[in-house]
């Protein structure tokens, strides 16, 4: 059957209105239908498209070249719906008495107005029922906001976003609202700014991807600097190994990425390590390779995609290779700046697919593949473990159980000879090894979690896999990650990993509190909550602080997780009276945080996190504006007790006139609408510099994670409950953090 006649056939056959169609209910098939009459919806009811319409819209939006065959065909298929849209028109006439009984709505009218002009190739209309839906479900929507609002915030700060409300997303016309399928939230101002001046447009193309090669000078100057000080973080490729390749990719094939023999899978590879290495490394050493700001921003996103140009063309996802795991998992690294991270979650779901498929979750004791390529699989399968546990705050899923992971961790070795050495050596995996570890965790308080029935046995778990966590942290931890003198003979990056470390705890303690935590700031029952997050945020708060004055590389974790301590930091000022004391120094914190963050505009986790820290301070403002006399709060607040000011019927709230909303701020920030309100806030950060050095410990009202650099290097101040909740768990400790795994869009969506 040609595909004109087949279209005509579908339209034909039809009878379902579109609404009854997507909520599968039965229809009456009539125009308009009965259902339709009922919801008030008259105007709305036409004949319905099917499952094969909405994959029409997102193949046509997504990849042109997967629409009609012809011009004619799509035509055609526009003419058959605009006939029964005509024909629903004088049904409509037809049917007074029932559009005299129920009205339809105002904004109905300009709704079916878009429904008339729908055609395949344009940009959907939102969809009527998904509206309506909206509307019956607000109380649902806003709990489930409230309920995690704080993962939500800091995801919109990421650029992706974490929606309570399935229903919007199992429609394709109430999803894709933008020029692009991608999931990704980005800048589009600068990218559309980029689009017009690009001169090559696509890079699919191999002779492109070879122009953006830059030196083997350059690109030697950016493997070993990826080697030196970043290969610690991530482990997922072997260096020396590596190098051996890349001296035969100039000998013998002259750097040409299209000579045959050249794996592609390799070249995602080199990119992958390239754009690490332009990513993250301090300006004064890219300047000293030779590359300055403007160049750096383009390359970095260029060299990013052209990981998914080679991967593609080598057809990754058939021809398995343990490489496409490596540049994978490498990218990591660099996604989460430049604003890939959604794309990066889906590459990530690929590679744990491959290296499954390799068997790279099954290297135990008694493999009989030879060293190196045993232990590079293994380096590879911890990492990717590591992110796939991280992200679980993100999807509440995870990918690799634990149960069916039998590989080893990798040796704690050297790779010069990959002789294993005691756990205190710092060797190039062995923060991959702990962090490993902490991330076991947060698999096993997921599932401890979904099993349990009530709030009370929730918490108790919560409390259970803090104090697990806490040891794992203070105790367990390799001496070099903790307060000893740095041995000379130390690689350069040990400073680093404490640091990071560091941060790294501090949000892994949100991370595993995060379903109580917007309860905390008004249920004294988890006031345990409260304290250990604000003690976490400053910690976090204060460790970037002091990543700022060394000259090491800049790792996402240190952005994103500030922005995150701030959002934390805000809520609570949001949930405290203006005037006290607490919640001044808490909004210096923030404005500090975004002082920091103007000078790292390349980095698309600070440019949201500056917007969306704005928007959380002209909230602030608001509500201190509208507050009562400046010493009110203060007169009436309990020493003992944090939330005195802070319950629905606090001074603040009764004296005020504007209340923070934040389910709706959450809505209007994702839309773009909060941007506008981060502007004044984002400049007043400037003016609180002189302010940054902030007591950020208060040992009488919150526990602190200590410093690793410090004397009180993992000690923490165990506060007092109060309550009935076991506070040492089942272990006899208490916790840290879980990290979240972040997330952008995809490298060419916009070219």
């Amino acid at each position: 059957m040609s595909v004109s006649a087949s279209l005509a056939s579908n339209s034909r056959n039809r009878l379902a209105c579109a609404s009854c169609t997507r909520r599968k209910v039965k229809c009456s098939k009539t125009v308009p239908c009965s259902n339709c009459v009922r919801r008030g919806e008259q105007d709305a009811c036409v004949l319905g498209s099917t499952e094969t319409d909405s994959s029409t819209v997102v193949d046509s939006r997504a990849s042109p070249q997967h629409r009609s065959p012809s011009d004619a065909a799509r035509q055609l298929h526009v003419l058959h719906r605009r006939i029964a849209e005509l024909e629903a028109e004088v049904q409509r006439a037809t049917s007074g008495t029932a559009l005299q009984h129920n009205p339809p709505p105002a904004e109905d009218e300009e709704t079916s107005h878009e429904v008339l002009h729908l055609d395949p190739t344009l940009n959907p209309p939102e969809s009527i029922t998904h509206r309506t839906d909206v509307q019956n479900n607000r109380l649902d929507s806003s709990d489930a906001v409230m309920k995690d609002a704080a993962s939500i915030l800091e995801f919109l700060a990421w650029g992706r976003h974490k929606d309570p409300e399935y229903h919007s997303t199992v429609s394709p016309e109430a999803t894709l609202t933008a020029g692009t399928a991608s999931g990704d939230v980005w800048d589009k101002g600068s990218h559309v700014i980029e689009s017009a001046i690009d001169p090559f447009g696509d890079c699919s193309q191999l002779s492109v991807i070879q122009l953006l090669l830059p030196s083997p000078q350059q690109v030697w100057q950016l493997v070993q600097y990826h080697e030196e000080c970043l290969l610690w973080y991530h482990g997922s490729f072997f260096a020396p190994s590596f190098r051996d390749q890349l001296e035969a990719f100039y000998a013998d094939y002259g750097g040409m990425i299209d000579r045959p023999g050249v794996n592609l899978q390799w070249v995602a590879l080199l990119f992958s390590i390239m754009t690490g290495s332009l990513v993250c490394s301090p300006p004064a050493t890219l300047q000293s390779w030779g590359f300055r700001d403007p160049e750096r921003r383009t390359l970095s996103k260029r060299w990013f995609g052209a990981v998914l140009t080679c991967l593609n063309r080598a057809d990754y996802t058939a021809n398995l290779s343990i490489l496409s795991c490596q540049a994978i998992a490498t990218n990591t690294i660099s996604a989460h700046l430049l604003g890939f991270s959604s794309s990066q979650s889906i590459q990530l779901a690929a590679a744990v697919r491959i290296a499954q498929s390799l068997g790279l979750h099954r290297l135990g004791s008694e493999t009989t593949r030879n060293t190196i390529d045993r232990e590079i699989g293994r380096r590879v399968w911890c990492q990717l473990c590591s992110q796939d546990w991280f992200g679980i705050p993100f999807s509440e899923s995870y990918l690799i159980n634990p149960l069916y992971s039998t590989s080893e961790p990798p040796l704690n070795c050297h790779d010069q000879d990959l002789l294993p050495l005691p756990v205190d050596t710092p060797t190039i995996t062995s923060y991959c090894r702990f962090l490993r570890e902490v991330a076991s965790i947060i698999p096993q308080l997921q599932d401890d979690l979904m099993v349990r029935n009530t709030a009370y046995t929730r918490y108790e778990q919560v409390l259970a896999w803090d104090a697990r966590l806490r040891t794992l942290v203070t105790t367990e931890r390799p001496m070099f990650l903790s307060h000893v003198p740095i041995d000379p003979k130390w690689p350069c990056w040990i400073p680093w990993a404490r640091r990071a470390l560091a941060i790294s705890s501090g949000h892994k303690i949100i991370m595993i509190h995060r379903s109580f935590l917007s309860d905390s700031f008004i249920n004294p029952a988890f006031a345990f909550t409260r304290r250990t997050c604000l003690a976490a945020s400053k910690t976090i708060i204060k460790e970037y602080k002091c990543v700022v004055d060394e000259d090491g590389p800049t790792l996402w974790i240190h952005q994103a997780f500030s922005v995150a301590a701030s959002v934390i930091l805000l809520l609570d000022v949001l949930h405290r009276d203006p005037n006290d004391r607490e919640s001044a120094a808490h909004k210096q914190l923030a404005e500090s945080v975004i002082a920091i963050l103007h000078n790292h505009r390349n980095s698309m986790i600070a440019v949201r996190g500056i917007k969306l820290l704005g928007a959380l301070l002209a909230e602030v403002s608001k509500v201190a504006s509208t507050s009562g006399a400046p010493n009110q709060g203060r007169k009436r607040r309990r020493h003992d007790d944090t939330f005195g000011s802070s319950n629905a019927d606090s001074p603040r709230n009764s004296r005020s006139g504007y209340k923070f909303d934040l389910p709706e701020f959450v809505k209007a920030f994702s839309v773009g609408t909060a941007s506008s309100q981060s502007a004044g806030s984002s400049r007043s950060a400037g003016q609180h510099q002189s302010q940054m050095d902030v007591q950020v410990e208060d040992p009488q009202e919150s526990d602190d994670v200590g410093e690793p650099g410090g004397e009180d290097a993992g000690h923490i101040i165990e506060p007092s409950l109060g309550y009935s909740f076991n506070t040492v768990g089942l272990d006899g400790a208490n916790s840290f953090e879980n990290l979240l795994y972040l997330v952008n869009h995809d490298c060419f969506s916009v070219p």
